[in-house]
């Protein structure tokens, strides 16, 4: 018996042997399968499915009617400067941006692939617009949970503050996009700080800075944590100082900017009214059908998310939604210590560094686990606000933006024989409608000289014209036109009114010099020091 125990296993050995042997000598089949494994698995999860949807419903949000409107002012500046070559706009930058270079360099590349028109331009801001949306569900599922993830990826989705600005050439967007990116290997770093997730950290935290000063919204608050957290780790306080370094560099383009006083308009705007907006745009954009309805139902569910995160959330999904709570509030802090110390740029659109984690707080609430039903209604609501709102400026002339190629139209891009004289009423820029009339530029001095037409441009706007960067005030001060300039040899030949904007043609039998001080005897409803004289040749 004992030897035939022995037998059995000594030849049970060998199989196992065998067995082993077997496995061993064929480990490609199953590393090679984990990978498929893993796409199954992905494919057949619920929550990425639906991440995908929501980005696939992002883009069509975005680029659709990307190209409807016309450059406004702001997007004019971007517009030209990249036509220059990289070192002239490097150069320009500091006497007419206020904000870092970053963004006008990918705009310069970005432009000469997809092109200089509308749809070119705005399609690198719809793209970043489009990546945030799973960027933000993965920092919601790491730093909060997979079902606040789900839906701050939503709002991220049916944003229409966020969807105006993917449809905007200028840096806010990626602004958003790049704060994103610095909350998720934020989440990561938090969790384990590892050298490749500080290192992700870092990188998104000195882009999102050379993208835009406000960055320091998002990246100081999440230093600060990751030292509380993690003091001891020598990894976390080089990360942090390397950022900090990322940030001092740019302090004395930041003060050659401010000097500049482009963005003074901003801080001589009321406080309050600007403090005031900061939550009713975050949460229903700048405006859209029925807003004065929809704008209090959303600011209500953002209120009710608080609510429902108090009373219905366990221990650790409430620590965490106060963890991305606390980090906006403290981004939101630190904005109105910037406007204590000095530098009052406090506007909405400069704190959507702060918009994700906001997000993941307010989604956090109505994924609370013992209010499924009520939160998941509310999610859907203030998406379903989103979308309505989205589709009103897509398709609504008066919540969209100035379109100044109605004016070129209507002129005529190039100057008649003789050449023309253009009377922009309270207006003192050629952006952007040099932008579409070649050879435009301003009046040469007081002196006189010859055109055979003066056309005088007018424009209504909305009440909050003069502060409103959004909408069909973009920029823009109410003026009306006069029943009559009496300006000698000129005679009108024509009215016409294109969108907000209101042409009236003044023509001569030939060319008769024009001098500014004979149009500005003329007026009666502005005046010139107002006003923008300008000239164009064909």
């Amino acid at each position: 018996m004992g030897s035939c125990r022995r037998y059995r296993a000594r030849r049970c050995g060998r199989l196992t042997s065998r067995r082993v042997s077997v496995g061993t000598a064929a480990p490609d089949l199953s590393l090679g399968a984990r990978p498929r494994t893993r796409a199954r698995a992905l494919l057949a999860d619920p929550a990425i499915l639906a991440v995908a949807g929501l980005t696939v419903l992002g883009a069509l949000l975005r680029f659709y009617r990307i190209g409807h409107q016309g450059f406004w002012f702001d997007e004019g500046n971007t517009a030209l400067l990249v036509h220059f070559s990289p070192g002239k706009m490097l150069g320009l930058i500091p006497q007419t941006e206020s904000t870092p270079p970053l963004y006008y360099g990918a705009a310069w590349v970005w432009a000469r692939i997809f092109g200089y028109s509308e749809v070119g331009l705005r399609s690198l801001s719809a793209l970043a617009g489009v990546a945030m949306i799973p960027v933000v569900y993965a920092a919601g599922a790491k730093l909060v949970s997979r079902r606040a993830g789900l839906i701050a990826a939503a709002f991220t989705t049916c944003s229409p503050l966020l969807i105006w600005y993917s449809q905007e050439a200028r840096s806010y967007q990626l602004l958003a996009f790049l704060a994103a990116v610095s909350l998720l290997a934020f989440a990561y770093a938090l969790a384990r700080p590892s050298a490749g997730a500080l290192a992700a950290w870092v990188i998104a935290c000195a882009l999102a800075l050379a993208t835009h000063y406000y960055a320091v919204l998002a990246v100081v608050p999440e230093a600060v944590w990751l030292l509380v957290v993690h003091r001891r780790r020598r990894t976390v306080q080089t990360g942090v100082a390397v950022v900090g370094l990322c940030g001092l560099g740019l302090i004395p383009l930041a003060i050659s900017q401010q000097g500049t006083g482009h963005s003074n308009w901003i801080s001589n705007a009321p406080f309050g009214r600007r403090l005031g907006q900061i939550v009713p745009q975050f949460a229903a954009g700048f405006d859209g059908p029925a807003h004065s309805v929809l704008e209090p139902i959303a600011v209500v569910i953002v209120v009710l998310s608080v609510v429902l995160l108090v009373t219905r959330s366990g221990g650790a999904t409430r620590r965490r939604a106060l963890l991305a709570g606390g980090l906006a509030l403290a981004g939101f802090v630190l904005s109105l210590v910037l406007v204590a110390v000095g530098f009052d740029d406090l506007l909405t659109r400069n704190m959507l560094a702060i918009w994700a984690p906001a997000a993941l707080f307010v989604a956090g609430g109505l994924a609370a686990p013992r209010a499924r039903v009520i939160g998941l209604v509310a999610a859907v609501a203030l998406c379903g606000i989103g979308v309505v709102t989205a589709a009103g400026v897509a398709f609504d002339r008066d919540f969209q933006r100035p379109d100044w190629r109605v004016v070129a139209s209507a002129l005529g891009t190039r100057a008649p024989v003789g050449g023309r004289a253009i009377l922009v009423q309270h207006y003192r820029d050629l952006l952007p409608l040099s932008l579409y009339m070649p050879g435009l530029r301003a009046w040469p001095g007081p002196g006189s000289t010859p055109v055979r037409e003066l056309d005088v441009v007018s424009f209504t706007s909305p009440p909050s014209s003069g502060f409103c960067w959004w909408g069909s005030a973009c920029n823009l001060w109410p003026s009306r036109i006069q029943a009559s300039y009496p300006v000698t040899g000129f005679q009108a030949v024509s009215l016409r009114h294109a969108l907000q904007f209101s042409i009236l043609r003044l023509r001569s039998t030939g060319p008769t010099p024009l001098t500014p001080a004979a149009v500005a005897a003329a007026l009666k409803t502005t005046n010139l020091r107002d006003d923008e004289l300008l000239i164009q040749r064909p």
